[in-house]
């Protein structure tokens, strides 16, 4: 992913945590895995459309996690990520051998996500694995995409994707079944009425 992607995607995540604010740009920026001036150009195109407010005193909060989350899909691109397809039965020795942390991401980690709830069937799945990690033996297939997994990612997923990351990815992936999982995580996770709409008397 690219670095203002992180940027956007530190702040989802955070803010579908309910945490809004950040104390300054450098908090932010660590946060993402990114210097800081990637995270002060992210940001810029953020306050263009008034998904974030900057103030006077270096913090910023996220005004509008609808806008954040539109900007974060647009950008996800898939196939220019995409390390390689596999099987299900290659990567499983690979996720066994404890090479290295790995995370499950789409449909499997808006399931975990969401507890388990029956949304759809799927059949294509999404593994993130460190780039250090050897594929050059692995199956051609097309049930597992195989992604990089960056820094951050590595040192703070838990065996899945976050929230804004699943969410991203299941609008970049074809198929109705991605739709699904994607709209049962924004009825989830995100609220009807925002920040910027909730004093508008329209």
């Amino acid at each position: 992913m690219k670095g203002n992607e992180l940027v956007w995607r530190a702040l989802a995540d955070r803010a579908l945590d309910g945490q809004r604010t950040w104390r300054n740009v450098a908090d932010l920026a660590y946060e993402a895995g990114v210097p800081s001036t990637t995270a002060y150009l992210a940001l810029e195109r953020l306050e263009s459309n008034g998904t974030v407010d900057r103030y006077s005193r270096g913090g910023l909060a996220v005004v509008s996690i609808d806008k954040l989350l539109t900007m974060l899909c647009a950008w996800r691109n898939l196939e220019r990520d995409t390390l390689t397809w596999t099987t299900r039965e290659g990567i499983g020795p690979v996720l066994d051998s404890k090479l290295g942390p790995y995370a499950l991401g789409g449909p499997d980690a808006a399931n975990a996500i969401l507890n388990g709830r029956a949304v759809a069937d799927f059949s294509e799945h999404i593994v993130y694995l460190p780039a250090s990690v050897n594929l050059t033996d692995l199956p051609a297939g097309k049930e597992v995409r195989v992604l990089s997994m960056d820094k951050r990612a590595a040192r703070t997923w838990n065996g899945y994707s976050s929230l804004a990351q699943t969410y991203a990815d299941l609008f970049a992936t074809p198929g109705w079944q991605a739709s699904e999982f994607r709209n049962a995580l924004r009825d989830s996770f995100v609220r009807a009425r925002e920040w910027d709409q909730e004093g508008d008397g329209r």
